[in-house]
């Protein structure tokens, strides 16, 4: 198999992500494309280590393809329709609970 040009494409986890809470290699990727790995906290965490996505990573993965980078990218930008889901994330919530009852306090007050 002959490669042509290889394509490194990063995509940083939002907090609406489809794949927060998924391990990386349970991600479908488009054909010949590979997951290589994430950078959580300034820390690369290879595919090989099995990482769960969380909201703020980073996925790097590898298209072998330029034509495949679109869709690649999509794949990986995959989100739900609502911002974000306590059982799958791992967000303050101690901070967004403070802050979400603040302003219910204040309406009703």
């Amino acid at each position: 198999m002959s490669f042509g040009e290889l394509n490194l494409v990063g995509v940083t986890v939002q907090e609406n992500s489809s794949y927060c809470g998924v391990g990386l290699s349970c991600i479908q990727l488009p054909k010949n494309c590979v997951a290589v790995g994430l950078v959580r906290k300034e820390q690369l965490i290879l595919a090989g280590d099995k990482p769960t996505v969380q909201y703020g990573d980073y996925i790097l993965a590898l298209a072998l393809n330029p034509a495949l980078v679109p869709a690649l990218k999509m794949t990986l930008r995959k989100t739900h329709p609502i911002s974000w889901s306590p059982l799958r994330c791992s967000l303050n919530w101690e901070e967004n609970y403070l802050l979400l009852t603040k302003d219910f306090v204040d309406i009703y007050v």
